[in-house]
């Protein structure tokens, strides 16, 4: 088998990607592919295809954090390649796989060649989602933890951001760094782009990594475009074509008066945006006390997504004396006290009425409940800030009121999820139909994101994913039945590792 066989296929085990989908990819016959796997057919390296071939495996090997390996692999054939740039990863890449790329030092002045008679630079415009997404790779790989990002686009049409690759490479540094970015999209009316563009970005809200904000526009457009201010020093911008099948191009910017321009044209657009929603910071204000009161106490269906469970399902007793437990007297215990009162019959009063309440849990959460013996959840349940622990006796009456409300009303739902999607870990969202969405996020003991929006185009897109999840499980009386039994034995568990442990017989 040849090197060039040998290497191709090595790269497409490794990835995992099977004949029919690189073929397809390339759009290319099955065949074809397969002749090249088996060294019946060669890539030269002045092909064109070949091009195409390290531009598809490099995006790959981004989206799957490989690229260390797959220079590895090609300094173990002697290839010098440090990944400085796109265009050094680019070209090693095509020289490796190359049927004429044995003769390492050859192949390397022949790529020059065609490089420079194509009148290309080290320097040159980066084409193309691949060459923009390795280069974005490498300006927020050197951003400081907690920096911040601004964006721009100039319409919802813009593709750019909805592309897998780049998508991907911003959410995992905003993860991996607690990166911050402000989005603003200048709307000329498509709804349905709008749309893509929340379903895509939908993760980095709940996180409260991501801000969206809005402004209204009827331009049209040559291209579109995106820019991408990064740190203190850097721009990045983007145009593409409309409706076009035409590759992206981007070039950075580091000229200081440029930059400077442009932060203060930021800002200024941001001022006079809309945002999709209001965060708030982790004290109890009172406006975060009124939008629990609205969303389970006023009339309209609501649903919820909760990684712990809802401490609306305890009695008034049980809270006051958790009240008491986390050091509230007085005048902090008694306005405390009276403001979940009011929650609770509220929320009482409209089950009455036939609101109907869906809440979907994770058995993952209650399983680890009844082994900890405690519940983390956001401490604004109990008007504080940071997250709580409540104690095993809080939490045995919270999945008792759980049973409690399915054995006796009937519009209240629970579904328990054995495998709840990684999205809704370490968050709750509550969505009031057709009227609002709140999300609260937490990722340790002192950070809890609070997020309320009514925007009907973002609560339409929450909404949209809970029906998905809710409908998979078929809901029916069946589902009620098992959701009780479930709820019972966890309940039995708790109270048999933690309550009952170690009192007499």
């Amino acid at each position: 088998m040849s090197r060039q066989a040998t290497n191709l296929k090595r790269m497409l085990e490794h990835l995992s990607i099977s004949n029919v989908t690189f073929a397809k990819a390339l759009n290319v016959d099955p065949s074809l592919t397969s002749r090249w796997t088996s060294g019946e057919r060669q890539i030269r390296l002045s092909s064109e295809t070949l091009s195409k071939i390290a531009d598809y495996l490099i995006d790959k090997s981004l989206q799957m954090n490989c690229s260390d390996w797959l220079m590895r692999q090609m300094e173990l054939d002697g290839l010098d390649c440090d990944g400085a740039s796109f265009g050094d990863l680019q070209k090693c890449m095509r020289v490796w796989l190359a049927s004429d790329g044995h003769d390492v030092s050859r192949a390397l002045d022949a790529v020059r060649a065609r490089s420079s008679a194509a009148g290309i630079s080290e320097n040159r415009v980066m084409t193309g989602f691949v060459e923009i997404a390795a280069f974005l790779n490498e300006s927020f790989a050197e951003l400081p933890d907690c920096s911040k990002i601004d964006i721009h686009l100039s319409n919802e049409d813009a593709v750019l951001l909805l592309h897998e690759s780049i998508n991907s490479i911003l959410f995992d540094y905003m993860l991996k760094k607690r990166l911050q970015v402000r989005l603003v999209v200048s709307l000329t009316g498509n709804t349905m782009a709008m749309s893509r563009i929340l379903s895509r970005h939908i993760q980095g809200i709940i996180e409260g990594l991501l801000n969206i904000s809005v402004v209204h526009s009827m331009t049209q457009t040559v291209t579109n475009q995106t820019t991408f201010l990064i740190g203190d020093d850097l721009a990045f911008i983007t145009n593409e074509t409309p409706k076009s099948i035409a590759p992206p191009v981007g070039f950075a910017v580091h000229e200081e008066s440029f930059l400077m321009e442009s932060k203060k044209s930021f800002e200024h657009v941001c001022n006079y945006s809309q945002a999709l929603l209001q965060r708030y910071n982790d004290d109890y204000a009172r406006n975060i006390i009124e939008i629990l009161h609205y969303e389970y106490s006023m009339p309209g269906n609501l649903d919820v997504v909760k990684d712990n469970i809802n401490p609306l399902c305890m009695s008034a007793e049980t809270y006051d004396r958790a009240l008491k437990s986390f050091g509230h007297k007085g005048k902090q215990f008694k306005w405390r006290s009276a403001e979940f009162a009011r929650f609770k019959s509220g929320m009482d009063e409209n089950l009455k009425c036939g609101t109907v309440f869906r809440e979907i849990l994770s058995l993952k959460r209650l399983k680890q409940i009844a082994e900890d013996g405690e519940c983390i959840m956001p401490a604004l349940y109990f008007m504080n800030a940071g997250i709580t622990r409540l104690d095993s006796p809080g939490c045995l009456e919270i999945i008792n009121g759980y049973v409690d409300y399915l054995t006796r009303v009937q519009n209240f739902h629970v579904v328990i999820l054995d495998d709840m999607p990684m999205i809704n870990e370490n968050c709750c969202w509550h969505i009031k139909q057709n009227m609002s969405i709140t999300l609260n996020g937490w990722t340790g003991d002192e950070e809890v994101v609070h997020l309320h929006s009514r925007q009907l185009m973002l609560t339409h897109e929450f909404q949209v994913m809970f029906n998905e999840i809710w409908n998979k499980e078929n809901y029916s009386e069946g589902t009620r039945r098992k959701t009780i039994q479930t709820l019972k034995e966890i309940a039995g568990q708790l109270e048999a590792n933690h309550i009952l442990k170690g009192k007499p017989i």
